[in-house]
């Protein structure tokens, strides 16, 4: 029978919002310490429990999807960050809170599959606590504008054309000129900037691994 007890939440002091931006440059390390972070859980004695998706089939959990809306465990986590697929770093926070709050809300308060959640959780927030207080501040918004105007027409062709899709998505495109695509970036609200980041971050991920593949 599923608990009624409340999602876990972030110890006193944490903050809200987590500040997730970071240089396009930055982001690979950032989400190195990620991936240490996320081995840790990994490897500790009940990391097991949550290292694959729960198989409801076997454990004849008939109600579970019925509960829990979106299934995540650490083993998924690990996969999308190696295809890299978390445009920052809250994304990543997001999936590891979900598997363990999933937990939770599944079983009840003492048996050992909660108990494990719970203890889990708790390394984490302090391993997450510290990979936030490493984070730069974020710099002004006409700033990172600024920035990506700059840059963007530096990148591969492909990702040029998905920091147009993303673009269009808020109005910001204007026109094709002479070949070029222009854009107005003074209509790139935060989020949309976090999303053209990724793409610079993407960029300099695949140039750091075309180095080291020249280097092997």
């Amino acid at each position: 029978m599923p608990s009624q007890s409340s999602t876990p939440v972030a110890p006193p002091g944490f903050p809200k919002k987590p500040m997730h931006y970071l240089p396009a440059a930055d982001l690979p390390r950032a989400l190195e310490r990620c991936r240490r972070l996320l081995d840790k859980l990994l490897q500790h004695e009940d990391g097991w429990v949550f290292a694959k998706p729960v198989d409801t089939h076997s454990l004849d959990l008939r109600d579970y999807l019925s509960v829990i809306a979106e299934p995540m465990d650490l083993g998924t986590v690990s996969r999308r960050l190696e295809l890299r697929r978390y445009p920052n770093l809250l994304s990543f926070a997001k999936d590891v809170r979900r598997t363990f709050s999933n937990a939770m809300t599944y079983n009840n308060k003492g048996d050992d599959v909660y108990e494990s959640a719970a203890k889990l959780s708790r390394i984490f927030e302090s391993g997450w606590a510290s990979i936030l207080a490493a984070l730069p501040s974020p710099p002004p918004v006409a700033e990172r504008r600024a920035r990506l105007k700059d840059e963007l027409p530096q990148l591969p062709v492909d990702l040029q054309g998905k920091a147009v899709v993303i673009m269009k998505d808020i109005g910001g495109w204007i026109q094709e000129v002479d070949g070029r695509v222009e854009v107005d970036f003074d209509k790139a609200d935060e989020a949309t900037l976090d999303k053209l980041e990724w793409l610079l971050a993407l960029a300099a991920m695949k140039l750091e691994a075309g180095a080291l593949d020249n280097q092997i």
